[in-house]
């Protein structure tokens, strides 16, 4: 039984924009610290048997490659590992730990004010598409609203961007009492991606 049907994967080779290529290790650092190397293998093998013969330490950091294949590396993960979207979640704040950006804006923003004012700024370090924006900060409730507007994607990564905003939040906000939920998603017929962020 195929690991992916080849309608899925048409579906997400139509995905256009480009991601860059430390972000894309990152992906690769997850699968391998949840499953090890033989999990790291399992995968370069399902993406030399798409057609797709690129390893871990091919991935340049600076370069920028086809923000579908990482999608794809994604639904590989899912369907070998059998992986909820739970795992997922996790796996956006184990890239946020680690990620080169996400150390870089803790550096220099202390303040959750200054972290949202320059989160599009970063978001296009990230991806070569995709408007990450503030709609809301109410401090009195204690909440604010994130829009990523024309963003092709895939309903797993939006559980990865959950935890990714979940851990970056984390580290200028209050834990205890912190939630992130995406409130809008195209995917289930929403106009952008909205993500809720409480505390």
């Amino acid at each position: 039984m195929a690991i992916i049907s080849q309608e899925e994967l048409n579906k997400i080779k139509q995905i256009q924009g480009k991601i860059i290529g430390f972000s894309f290790r990152e992906d690769f650092e997850f699968i391998k610290n949840k499953k090890g190397e033989e999990g790291l293998r399992k995968i370069e093998r399902a993406l030399q048997d798409l057609g797709y013969f690129f390893k871990p330490d091919d991935i340049k950091k600076y370069q920028w490659y086809p923000w579908y294949q990482n999608i794809l590396i994604l639904v590989l993960a899912k369907n070998i590992f059998h992986w909820n979207e739970k795992v997922f979640w996790e796996w956006g704040r184990f890239n946020a730990k680690i990620s080169f950006i996400a150390k870089l804006m803790m550096k220099f923003f202390v303040s959750f004010e200054r972290l949202l004012k320059e989160a599009g700024n970063y978001w296009q370090r990230y991806f070569t598409l995709g408007k990450l924006e503030v709609e809301t900060l109410n401090q009195r409730e204690r909440f604010t609203i994130l829009i990523l507007k024309e963003f092709p994607s895939h309903p797993l990564f939006c559980r990865e961007l959950e935890g990714f905003f979940w851990q970056t939040a984390s580290y200028v906000l209050p834990k205890e009492g912190l939630k992130v939920e995406e409130i809008e998603c195209p995917f289930q017929g929403g106009k952008v991606h909205r993500f809720k962020i409480s505390w």
